[in-house]
């Protein structure tokens, strides 16, 4: 999801993957898949079959596992500041880069190869930044638009 925002002559772009579960209803979730799981295990331990018992608590611990990083990966976030002279970048993990507007562009990799999704890249003389790397095909397209609307020229891989 973008928001695009203005604060004081700046353009402040602020970037988080698209949510499709809230953590409660990830957390109930998860609850549901050990419960059903469980209740297999039992009955196949009652039928004798008792050796089932390990793997199915690895199994819910795999799976409630899998599920918590997924849902936290969906909560990262990304910034970014477009002022007169500088373009500054901060993430939630705490990284943050800042690049010279006046030598900076954005690099618009499209490699529909392998279905690989385009690539928003931020580069200046020094540096060069990848930004909204979790976002689907059509969010990135939309940064785009927002990035070069800012007044960042757009460079691509294909120019056909």
């Amino acid at each position: 999801m973008i928001v695009v925002s203005k604060e004081n002559n700046d353009t402040v772009i602020h970037i988080t993957p698209n949510r499709s579960a809230t953590w409660k209803q990830t957390k109930f979730l998860m609850l549901a898949f050990a419960l059903f799981i469980s209740s297999i295990a039992t009955a196949w331990a009652v039928a004798g079959a008792w050796v089932i018992l390990p793997f199915a608590g690895a199994e819910v611990f795999a799976l409630i596992c899998v599920m918590y990083i997924t849902s936290r990966a969906t909560y990262r976030w990304e910034d970014i500041t477009i002022a007169a002279a500088a373009i500054e970048i901060t993430t939630s993990q705490g990284n943050r880069w800042v690049l010279n507007k006046t030598a900076s562009y954005l690099y618009f990799i499209e490699d529909t190869r392998f279905g690989r999704l385009p690539r928003v890249i931020l580069k200046d003389d020094v540096c060069e930044c990848e930004v909204g790397s979790f976002l689907n095909e059509s969010d990135k397209d939309q940064l785009s638009t927002h990035l070069t609307s800012a007044g960042l020229l757009r460079c691509s891989n294909k120019w056909w």
